[in-house]
């Protein structure tokens, strides 16, 4: 069997999650083997650069503490969130992360002042929303991974995970520029993958314009999915407020330094929705938005022009931070937010966790490792991850945790048969004369999304958008790729409509509305603590999706 690499530890994913999780098991001692689609050191959501963290610093305030933050995670994302997990793979970390970061090269406070510059949005008691320069944080972050001595697989998309007597024994990938299949024979693997985005029409019609990554295409949750895990929270469709015509993160900058939001005739209205007002919770601005442009109130607008001067400039000098296209935007369209509003709009869903607390995707223990022994879980793939805090705690926790797990198990060995008919089977569409391109898949798939498993679902809607989906993945057995770039965006269309099927299982079996409009079934538009707080449970069984609701106590 040729290309087999061995190792203690394979993580599919190097983005921030992915390479917290290789520093993290390289520490311990662990082979560390890195496998990434583009390039480690500008990869993932945060490729470009990310300006925020959460974090609670102990300076005084009661909401300040470790016991004032949990109690604000388990409140507000109250039906998703396990609290002891959460505690474990955050709380516990947070302290030696923040360390950690300043270790490799990119500290979370001003080195000038020794002090953090923090922000109150979304919801949170206080200002939990450290603003920091991590526009670098990606390269950093490499060079601590390649410096320990990872084996990095640049260009390389993880394609399937191997099972051998109920665990883990190893991970196959393709190299998206020469086409190679490799194999890794290894006893823990950590996937990292992301969220899903390219799974819903954007507001631009351009499919790769997403507010994040549009790369992240549910590889993690759609692999472990078909090697028996369990996965959670997968109902929920994320969704934000970007600049009308181009979706790109900034809004947490915004709401962060005060900007209001307006409608068409210049009314703040977010206090009608919210008392935090326009910091409140990332659902309700979507929500307030969404309803005021139904009740015929829009366009709509944040306003930063009766912001502090010095917020105004932290404004101006840090929203490049994540997307250096967004100084770009305005400047082309003309516009300085210190003079006048500027429109905004409901960006496309993606999935992913509902809060900045909790996240979705593979259900992991208190050790990061999902049902399947063997498999850990980081970053946004994992139902008690989510964005950057978590990424740089749960992905060290992910790590050293696999890393621990692969010194005491001896590994199984890797059927070469089962490693053959993976690379015939990735490698076909290659060989095929006559096809489906990987575009008329995925542009069927995202308008069935938009229409049945949006942010206003029905029972009817969501079994139309299962069927309909059922019918769409007869398709993939036809793709054809030209090339080996095709080739990947096809296995990323697979995905795609992997994870686009179980959001609506999912939405379907939990019958009540929560985090709206990230789950709105208007056939029970009310949340029902009493019946429906705990998870929605996935499971592949006989190739069917299984699902079944799991209360927490």
């Amino acid at each position: 069997m040729e290309n087999v690499i061995e190792a203690d530890v394979a993580v599919g994913g190097g983005g921030l999650a992915g390479l917290f999780v290789a520093i993290g098991a390289a520490e311990q001692g662990a082979r560390v083997v890195v496998m990434e689609k583009a390039r480690i050191e500008r990869s993932g959501a945060i490729g470009g650069g990310v300006d925020h963290c959460l974090a609670y610093l102990n300076e005084g305030e009661p909401w300040d503490t470790r016991d004032g933050y949990l109690a604000f995670v388990k409140k507000a994302a109250a039906g998703a969130v396990d609290i002891a997990v959460h505690e474990k793979i955050y709380c516990d970390e947070l302290a030696a992360a923040i360390k950690r970061m300043e270790r490799i090269g990119c500290p979370m406070h001003d080195p000038a002042t020794g002090t953090y510059y923090r922000t109150r949005s979304f919801g949170a008691p206080g200002a939990y929303w450290i603003n920091f320069d991590g526009k670098n944080l990606k390269p950093l972050e490499a060079q601590e991974a390649r410096r320990l001595g990872c084996e990095v697989l640049d260009y390389v998309s993880a394609t399937k995970l191997f099972i051998q007597n109920k665990r883990i024994a190893g991970v196959s990938g393709y190299n998206i520029r020469t086409g190679e299949f490799v194999a890794i024979r290894c006893p823990a693997v950590v996937v990292a993958t992301g969220a899903t985005n390219r799974l819903y029409e954007t507001p631009t019609g351009m499919p790769f314009n997403t507010w994040l990554c549009p790369y992240d295409t549910g590889a993690a949750q759609a692999l472990a999915f078909d090697a028996g895990a369990e996965l959670a929270n997968m109902e929920y469709v994320r969704m934000t407020i970007v600049p009308k015509g181009f979706s790109a993160p900034g809004l947490n900058a915004f709401t962060g330094e005060g900007a209001t939001f307006i409608n068409a005739l210049g009314e703040p209205f977010m206090t009608k929705y919210h008392k935090l007002g326009d910091r409140a919770p990332r659902n309700v601005l979507v929500h307030a938005c969404l309803t005021e442009g139904a009740e015929g109130r829009g366009p709509l607008f944040l306003d930063c022009t009766k912001l502090p001067a010095d917020n105004l400039h932290q404004l101006k000098t840090t929203i490049g931070t994540d997307k250096d296209t967004l100084p770009d935007y305005f400047e082309q369209k003309g516009i300085d937010i210190a003079e006048e509003p500027f429109e905004v709009e409901v960006s496309e869903g993606m999935q992913t966790g509902p809060l900045e607390v909790v996240g979705s995707g593979v259900k992991i223990n208190s050790q990061c490792m999902s049902t399947v022994e063997g498999l850990f879980a980081a970053g946004d793939c994992a139902d008690q991850m989510k964005v950057v805090h978590l990424a740089l705690t749960g992905g060290y926790a992910a790590g050293r945790a696999a890393a621990q797990y692969a010194k005491r198990s001896p590994g199984d060995v890797l059927a070469a048969a089962e490693v053959a008919a993976e690379r015939s089977r990735v490698l076909a569409p290659l060989d095929r004369r006559s096809g489906v391109h990987y575009r008329d898949i995925e542009d069927v798939l995202r308008r069935i999304m938009k229409q049945y498993v949006g942010p206003m679902r029905t029972e009817i809607g969501l079994k139309t958008a299962a069927r309909k989906i059922e019918r769409l993945k007869g398709e993939l057995s036809n793709l054809k790729a030209a090339n080996p770039h095709e080739l990947v965006r096809g296995l990323e269309t697979e995905t795609l409509v992997t994870v686009g099927e179980i959001m609506a299982k999912a939405a379907q079996a939990r019958r009540e509305s929560r985090f709206i409009p990230y789950h709105y079934r208007l056939d029970y538009p009310e949340q029902n603590d009493a019946e429906w707080n705990g998870q929605i449970v996935v499971q592949k069984s006989n190739e069917s999706i299984t699902t079944e609701f799991r209360p927490f106590s």
